[in-house]
């Protein structure tokens, strides 16, 4: 992924060198992929995470990366919990939801519910970024769907595992805006016997005028909005448009970002509303 060096800049900017200005909580931290390289940076980084398997992966690669960076241990703290409903008593310089995470917030009022934490742990001089995937259509509609589709294969050098990776877009709820893909991992061991693994995910989408008015409700103000990591796209779509009124949007190609009609990411950069 490309969006570690766009939070490493939010990081500088923020924290300062060593965390002397403050410290990071990343929301929906998984694995460890973005916390693990702004830690290594010399960055205090919190990551919050739901899935008891995923913080153990990462707590797994933290022991092995401490191994040759000792001081890493002293600067990630990781905690089991859910973005909607979280008090870790402090508050932090910069907060980021990374690469779509803040979608798998479908039920009640969970995103409303994440924001207000948000805020309550946001710094009066902190920046909390968030990221979500733009929809390539407006309305996104049943031409969303399509069936399980090939993506790509990797071959692990050190076990000779392979994986070939398929995505299905299964079903679409334009009402509730909410979207059923399923991640398929076929895996081939080196003894020729093979598995099927499947991962049913449900994500909410947001239209760009929608995830504004709902993070501005939370008081927070959105001070920067970008399309792509490079800070050099920006988001295709009128200012002055109403929640009732969705704009018109075509694409070249839905999954190439640089050729995408508004591009394919929104990210917002927010602060405390005064």
């Amino acid at each position: 992924m490309p969006d570690t060096p766009f939070y490493r800049e939010y990081a500088t900017q923020q924290c300062g060198p060593n965390s002397e200005k403050g410290e990071i909580l990343e929301l929906g931290c998984g694995t460890g992929r973005v916390a693990l390289a702004l830690a290594k940076d010399g960055f205090r980084v919190t990551g919050l995470d739901l899935s008891r398997q995923m913080l153990d992966v990462f707590r797994e690669k933290l022991a092995k990366e401490t191994a040759s960076y000792p001081e890493l241990a002293q600067r990630v703290e990781i905690i089991h919990g859910n973005m909607a409903d979280f008090d870790i008593g402090r508050k932090f310089a910069l907060i980021t939801a990374p690469y779509r995470v803040f979608q798998l917030l479908t039920a009640g009022q969970e995103a409303e519910n994440a924001l207000s934490c948000i805020r309550e742990h946001l710094a009066d001089d902190g920046i909390f970024i968030i990221n979500v995937f733009h929809p390539f259509a407006n309305p996104l509609d049943e031409s969303w769907c399509r069936e399980e589709t090939f993506i790509d294969e990797i071959t692990d050098e050190v076990t000779g595992i392979r994986i070939a990776r398929h995505e299905c877009r299964e079903r679409i709820d334009s009402q509730n805006q909410i979207i059923y893909p399923y991640l398929a991992y076929s895996v081939t061991y080196p003894d020729g016997s093979t598995q099927r693994l499947v991962e049913h995910l449900q994500m909410k989408y947001y239209y760009r005028h929608q995830l504004r008015v709902l993070v501005e409700s939370a008081g927070l103000e959105v001070v920067d909005e970008y399309a792509w990591y490079d800070k050099a796209s920006r988001v295709d779509e009128p200012a002055e448009c109403n929640p009732g009124h969705i704009p018109q949007g075509t694409v070249k190609d839905a999954n190439n970002p640089a050729r995408r009609v508004g591009g394919r990411e929104i990210i917002l950069v927010c602060r405390r509303k005064v």
